[in-house]
């Protein structure tokens, strides 16, 4: 049997798995992303949950995966940039883990990860192509097109939350204005309350949260649109903390697909929730010593 140590690292929590060869979770830690976020310290962290999660199997890992909300390189081996992790610039973290483990390193964008999770084992197992959606503290986006994760010209493609649709509208933590994360993930949160409070309030049919929601809903189908719309792609896979809650916006956001398409995307446009419990990332980040 092959085991792997997968890191899903999100804007507020820090996940890190042992997964074995069947995509069976072995052993599970989560940690508040709290305290000093600079990348050094941070990693520091990591490696600890690492070897707590491997113990015996440490030393014959086939390999350590992450999933990081931002712009990644593999070819140069470093993150450029992470919007909710501001000191992080062109961070070198395949060598930041090379220095303390001898198995194999990889990384990329997290809904990259979440979508080769998926491909692997959960919602998107019959499909050839399709958008991998992760609401969160932000919108990620993986593309997976013709059986294959598209990655871009530069590496850089899926950055689907940082999509203007709304101008001069919210600031978003990138520094722009009307960014689609701004109004389809927890981004949307009035200050004050969070994501499960206000599914807490809408199972109990109060109507502001109910209204949230519905707002929530339609802007999320309004950039499904926009991605169908250029893409052609007719599956959508919705994942991420904030999927919890999609009872309860799923059907405002199809009303605003069927109502808003172009011609007959509105007829093909398929968006399921996720099947893998919030651990599409996870084991995204593994499958790649699996496969």
């Amino acid at each position: 049997m092959r085991y792997a140590v997968g890191i899903d690292v999100g804007g507020t929590h820090l996940r890190v798995a042992l997964v074995d060869e069947k995509g069976t979770l072995l052993k599970k830690e989560m940690k508040v992303v709290a305290g000093s976020r600079d990348p050094l310290p941070f990693f520091d962290q990591v490696k600890v949950l690492i070897k707590k999660v491997a113990g015996d199997h440490l030393k014959k890992l086939s390999g350590i995966g992450l999933g990081l909300p931002g712009i990644c390189n593999q070819k140069e081996g470093l993150i450029h940039q992470l919007p909710h992790f501001p000191t992080w610039r062109d961070v070198a973290v395949a060598e930041i883990f090379r220095e303390s483990f001898a198995c194999p390193v990889v990384f990329d964008n997290d809904a990259n990860m979440a979508a080769l999770g998926e491909k692997w084992l959960g919602a998107a197992k019959s499909f050839s192509s399709f958008i991998m959606l992760t609401l969160g503290t932000g919108i990620g986006g993986g593309l997976f097109l013709n059986n294959k994760l598209w990655q871009g010209e530069e590496g850089f493609a899926g950055e689907v939350g940082h999509m203007v649709i709304e101008m001069n509208g919210r600031l978003c933590a990138c520094g722009k204005r009307g960014c689609w994360e701004m109004y389809a993930s927890s981004g949307a949160v009035p200050n004050g309350t969070t994501a499960k409070d206000l599914a807490n309030q809408a199972s109990k049919k109060e109507p502001a949260a109910l209204k949230f929601w519905e707002e929530f809903g339609s802007y999320l189908g309004l950039g499904i649109i926009n991605l169908a719309n250029i893409t052609g792609v007719k599956h959508f896979v919705i994942g991420g903390g904030i999927a919890n809650a999609i009872p309860f916006f799923l059907e405002s956001t199809k009303k605003t697909i069927q109502k808003g398409s172009y011609a007959r995307m509105a007829i093909h446009t398929v968006v399921v929730p996720s099947q893998l419990e919030g651990n599409a990332a996870l084991l995204g980040s593994v499958s790649t010593f699996f496969l």
